[in-house]
């Protein structure tokens, strides 16, 4: 595949690259490869899809509900409806490998880095767009009561 056909984009503080979108898997699926810079996080939210997270490369914390794992190797399930986020905060880039069920994650995502692409977005502009796309924000956790495993 040469590089003027991969399809990437930007994404708060990562690098994006669809590996599969939902037109051609018959909907039933979408994949992303996501280059993490050290600091690059998502917010913590919902959707309504099941979505696997897999390290492949540096370390990623990762929050699914109440539990806080770190990772460095290997593969996370979210199952749709669970509060959840990432973010490398490690001084080192990471890679992780997303598949979510179902079609609009990349929709979702390309939109969210048009939003974003300028600075801080406009709450109205992503209020709008995230639930366009079955998508809940919710507020910034501290950690506080959420339990830790370090995987490896």
């Amino acid at each position: 595949m040469s590089t003027d056909t991969v399809d990437m984009f930007p994404l708060m503080g990562a690098q994006a690259t669809v590996l599969a979108a939902g037109d051609t898997t018959g909907d039933a699926w979408e994949a992303l490869q996501l280059d993490l810079a050290p600091g690059a996080r998502s917010p913590r939210h919902t959707l309504g899809a099941d979505k696997l997270f897999a390290v492949v490369g540096g370390t990623v914390t990762i929050e699914v509900g109440d539990e806080t794992r770190t990772v460095s190797d290997g593969p996370v399930w979210i199952p749709a409806g669970v509060p959840h986020c990432y973010r490398n905060t490690s001084d080192a880039p990471a890679r992780m490998l997303v598949v979510v069920t179902g079609r609009s994650q990349v929709e979702f995502l390309r939109g969210m880095s048009r939003l974003t692409a300028d600075g801080p977005p406009d709450p109205a502009a992503v209020a709008a767009h995230t639930a366009a796309h079955g998508v809940a924000i919710l507020p910034a956790g501290d950690g506080a009561g959420r339990s830790s495993t370090t995987r490896s």
